[in-house]
């Protein structure tokens, strides 16, 4: 922190004592003690409350001996004269624990001494960067809650604009107003979602939990803490909300997010257990699903969202059992492994215990190495190999679901030795994968797909796919009738130029086309004995000609309208064109597949063309909110898409640039 600004106490007038110039002594705030004693005025408010204290902490610090001397190269003493300031020699700001900048609360002032000890961190002790680290937590706790405010007062707006429509008469779906979520999910690069759960937390903060807010203003309540008090609240009256908001802001500064979020569940489920129960049974009508997501790894995860906890308790421990009787029975893998076996043979239609029948003829136990019956004993002194007797009974039954087998949350210990791993990891040989309908919009590099490239194909929502999952799974789609086979071609910089489709099934279409090493990894072998392999071009060329494609160009820059339609809805010739241009829905920052986006005419049908000038994917979200009167898109060219939002800020997207 540079030197700090003048300091003016007062304003000297020439009839004021002159000021003690000693360089040594450090400016007090205090004014100096009047003769004799007279009325004082009341106090004016202070205008600057934070420098106050700031030289406040000045003087403390010289009383304590840490005073450090004004610079001479910048301060002269000759050139002071009565009435100027007096400067204030800069102190470094002290962040160890309970010392002043540790307790400054998130101020303009703490901001700046922060920006300095972070100038040279080599400086602080171990406290003081633990105390720099908890005023910065300070400061994003502060921002934080003027993000509520500005949000509450965004999302108020809106809503008042939708209600005054509402009172006109305006018809649903042409009201202004209507989409505030997606509207600020555009501008936030997030989701409608996450954008709605903003909006209603900030609406409940500041209407609600007057003392929630309080906390985030003061610091010690982050914005993950404060939406979980907001979640679980909402379900109360306001009455309720009030207590529970004095209860839980009280707590929630010593607690962990997940901490305060079991805590608020457990106060509304005891301050109002029937709201409780009410919004649990309306999340399992409305919002139940089958969810797929990508893991941070790269791998997948499948689960069932919104269910009811009994059905969880009996689905986890059936897929326990069948874990356990599979360990029993000798087949290799962590139990977390067995489990997702388990769970996958059960989703595909086939019986996992029929894995034993082979393990139990042909693996033989090697010596010295764990049997069935043998359990290795972890650090908790719980067994993880050996299964309870409940479990294998259950494992064996098909008669009755219990639903109590004790802890189930045996997650493996790190400590584990790993199994011996099969041909995908993880310690279990997995078979190839079923036939299975390419409908997840599988887009593979045709490089990839024959062996010569890396770039990873792209499987949905679900992610990357590296090459050895790519050819499987191709194989595995290539093997049902519903799979259809599309080629897009691409220019140098990503965006596709021409598109075409197969008809029919194709299950042979990777037969002899062998996969090829990328080039610099093929190992060499010896002169003479090198096997032709046909190059990268004759592969490609021989997989197009077994699919038997007909490309059509995907218009760039310009329309010459050769491809536009005569009827409202697109032909599947003229939709693929649109979704292999635009891969996602083309609203800013979404990235709903076009697979299963609408095919939305940006002017409207009539008026406006059935094209490709003309038409875009758009999610049913979006393609309601360009329906709103306060919402504008224009399409300026194929793919090329203005959007203009209610409050006025626009944005461009462009056509998809897949990777080449």
């Amino acid at each position: 922190m540079g030197k700090p600004e003048p300091l003016h106490v007062g304003h000297p007038t020439d009839a004021s004592p002159a000021p003690d110039v000693n360089p040594q002594r450090t400016l007090h705030a205090s004014p100096s003690p009047s003769p004799s004693p007279s009325p004082s005025p009341s106090p004016s408010p202070d205008p600057d409350p934070e420098w106050t204290e700031y030289v406040a902490w000045v003087d403390r610090e010289a009383a304590a001996g840490r005073h450090q001397e004004p610079d001479p190269e910048t301060w002269d003493p000759e050139a002071w004269a009565p009435g100027d300031p007096m400067p204030v020699a800069p102190v470094r700001p002290r962040f160890g624990q309970d010392d002043e900048a540790d307790l400054l609360p998130p101020r303009p002032l703490l901001a700046g001494l922060t920006e300095e000890a972070v100038s040279d961190l080599g400086r602080l002790s171990d406290s003081e960067l633990v105390g720099v680290l908890q005023a910065t937590r300070r400061q994003i706790a502060r921002e934080q809650y003027k993000q509520v405010l500005v949000t509450a007062e965004y999302a108020r707006r809106r809503q008042a604009v939708f209600e005054d429509a509402a009172r006109r008469g305006v018809p649903v779906g042409c009201r202004p107003g209507g989409f505030p979520g997606d509207e600020l999910a555009v501008e936030l690069v997030t989701t409608p979602l996450d954008a709605g759960h903003r909006i209603d937390d900030a609406i409940d903060l500041t209407s609600r939990l007057p003392m929630t807010l309080a906390g985030m203003a003061a610091g010690v309540i982050d914005e993950a803490r404060a939406g979980w008090i907001a979640m679980h609240t909402r379900c109360l009256s306001p009455e309720d909300a009030a207590y529970a908001d004095e209860v839980l802001a009280a707590e929630a500064p010593d607690l962990r997010a997940d901490q305060i979020a079991d805590r608020a569940g457990r106060l509304a489920a005891k301050l109002d257990p029937e709201a409780v129960k009410a919004r649990k049974e309306r999340a399992r009508r409305c919002d139940q699903r089958v969810e797929t997501r990508r893991e941070a790894s790269g791998n997948a995860s499948l689960s069932g969202r919104e269910m009811d906890i009994a059905d969880v308790i009996a689905s986890k421990a059936f897929i326990d059992a069948a874990a356990a009787r599979l360990r029993r029975g000798g087949l290799p893998g962590s139990l977390g492994a067995l489990r997702v076996l388990a769970m996958t043979d059960l989703t595909q239609g086939r019986d996992p215990l029929a894995r034993l029948n082979p393990i139990a003829d042909s693996v033989p136990q090697a010596s010295g190495s764990p049997g069935p019956t043998d359990a290795k004993r972890t650090d908790d002194g719980s067994t993880d190999a050996e299964p309870t007797d409940a479990e294998l009974a259950y494992a064996e039954s098909t008669d009755h679901w219990p639903t109590d087998y004790g802890p189930t949350e045996d997650v493996d210990h790190p400590d584990e030795e790993p199994s011996p791993a099969g041909p995908h990891g993880g310690g279990v040989a997995r078979p190839a994968p079923v036939p299975l309908p390419a409908l997840v919009n599988l887009i593979i590099p045709a490089g990839t797909l024959l062996g010569w490239s890396t770039a990873p194909a792209q499987a949905g929502a679900l992610g990357l796919l590296d090459p050895d999952e790519t050819r499987a799974i191709a194989q595995a789609a290539a093997r049902h009738p519903r799979t259809r086979w599309c080629a897009t071609i691409t220019a140098p910089d990503g965006t596709a130029i021409g598109h075409g489709c197969a008809s029919g099934q194709h299950p042979h279409l990777l037969d002899n086309l062998e996969a090829q090493p990328p080039p610099g990894k093929r190992e060499p072998q010896p002169p003479g004995e090198q096997e032709p392999q046909p190059p990268p071009q004759q592969q490609l060329i021989e997989l197009l000609h077994r699919l038997g494609l007909a490309f059509a160009p995907i218009a760039r820059g310009s329309c010459d309208h050769a491809q536009a339609e005569e009827r409202y809805t697109p032909s599947r010739r003229l939709s693929h064109l649109i979704r292999a241009r635009s891969a996602t829905c083309d609203a800013p920052g979404c990235q709903a597949q076009a697979v299963y986006a609408d095919l939305d005419h940006t002017r409207p049908w009539p008026a406006g063309l059935t094209d490709q000038c003309n038409l875009a994917p758009r999610c049913r979200r979006h393609h309601r909110a360009k329906q709103a009167p306060d919402w504008k898109v224009e399409q300026a060219a194929p793919g090329v898409t203005r959007w203009t939002l209610p409050s006025g800020r626009t944005h461009v997207t462009t056509p998809t640039r897949y990777d080449t």
